[in-house]
């Protein structure tokens, strides 16, 4: 009898110690305010600018799901995100060909163009100042 209550009592002990190590850790891992998180997300999209225009004309392409071309810390920056049925070849052209494209407009940027499909990136472009 006295065994069970022994038990009972560490397992509670156990069960309000672990509760309370778990807040102190979540409250370990905030070390910003609210206020102060906000700001990291918002200062990351204003350093992303979005080209409106190319990242139309890349959805609207055939074989693309989705897309985006925006620049960030001084680089020009395309995704392409491909249906399963493009191929490698087909990919790496396009992906080519909006590097030349995305390189008209950011003369003085370096470019960097990814083909993604199906998880997987099938090409990378990347063109020089």
């Amino acid at each position: 009898m006295k065994m069970k209550i022994m038990i009972g009592v560490l397992g509670a002990l156990l069960l309000v110690t672990g509760c309370s190590a778990d807040k102190e850790k979540s409250e370990l891992k905030t070390d910003k305010t609210p206020i102060e998180q906000g700001t990291d997300k918002e200062e990351a999209a204003q350093s992303e600018k979005e080209n409106e225009a190319l990242t139309k004309k890349i959805q609207d392409e055939e074989g693309v799901m989705g897309g985006r071309v925006y620049e960030q810390s001084g680089t020009a920056i395309g995704i392409l995100m491909l249906e399963k049925e493009v191929n490698d070849e087909d990919a790496k052209k396009l992906a080519e060909r909006y590097a030349d494209e995305i390189k008209k407009e950011y003369k003085d940027l370096p470019v960097n163009v990814q083909a993604i499909r199906d998880g997987e990136n099938v090409a990378n472009i990347q063109l020089d100042e």
